[in-house]
């Protein structure tokens, strides 16, 4: 007989995979300069090393920030704590660092002419988007939990 796949194995895997991204970005700080470096190298463009290197620890930086506050909504979640304005918070920082890194790759952009700033900026901004409509649920979801409660 199949295992079947049930909502607490889905809620640890999304867990151990924050972890795994969050390990994986730590480490990545470590490895800026060199991919800067192969980078240059490899694209046949002038050198941007060091704008890149900036941009890259910034973006890591934010990333890290990201998964820290989804950590936290993952562990909210499993304590049942799901429709509570401290979510709707963990959702509003998450969509701010995908905006201010889809500003930085757009800045990128502007002073270095690539495309691929462009497309990163892209979709950074629409995940930012997304990550803010479904804040936006959860704010008005957690307003009728409360309106709800109140009622008699």
């Amino acid at each position: 007989m199949a295992k079947k796949w049930t909502a607490t194995k889905s809620l640890f895997l999304s867990r151990m995979l924050t972890i795994a991204s969050m390990a994986i970005a730590v480490i990545t700080l470590f490895c800026i300069p060199y991919l800067a470096e192969w980078y240059d190298a490899i694209s046949g463009n002038p050198p941007i090393r060091n704008q890149l290197i900036v941009c890259l620890y910034i973006s890591d930086a934010l990333g890290i920030l990201a998964l820290w506050q989804l950590h936290r909504l993952l562990r909210n979640i499993n304590l049942q704590r799901v429709f509570v304005s401290e979510n709707a918070a963990c959702f509003r920082v998450i969509a701010w660092c995908c905006f201010a890194v889809a500003g930085l790759w757009l800045f990128m952009f502007v002073t270095c002419r690539r495309f691929h700033e462009f497309i990163i900026a892209f979709m950074a901004a629409f995940a930012g988007l997304i990550i803010r409509v479904i804040k936006n649920l959860l704010e008005a979801a957690v307003e009728l939990r409360e309106e709800n409660d109140y009622t008699i």
